[in-house]
């Protein structure tokens, strides 16, 4: 996901839409409808990306012994 994308999508509902974000400060998915500070929705979602990729990386990539 890049930069741009963050700050289109929903963090409720994972709708992309370049719409999405209105102006600076206001974003109003046009997805499911929520309304958020632009800002503070870009930020849930790349903490929500930050912890999948940490979790990921997290998991043994070790093949088992049988």
């Amino acid at each position: 996901m890049c930069f741009s994308q963050h700050l289109q999508t929903c963090a409720e509902c994972g709708h992309v839409d370049r719409r999405n974000r209105i102006d600076q400060g206001l974003f109003i998915c046009r997805g499911c409808g929520v309304v958020a500070h632009a800002d503070r929705n870009a930020s849930h979602n790349i903490a929500r990306r930050g912890e999948s990729v940490w979790n990921a990386g997290r998991e043994s990539r070790v093949p088992a012994t049988p």
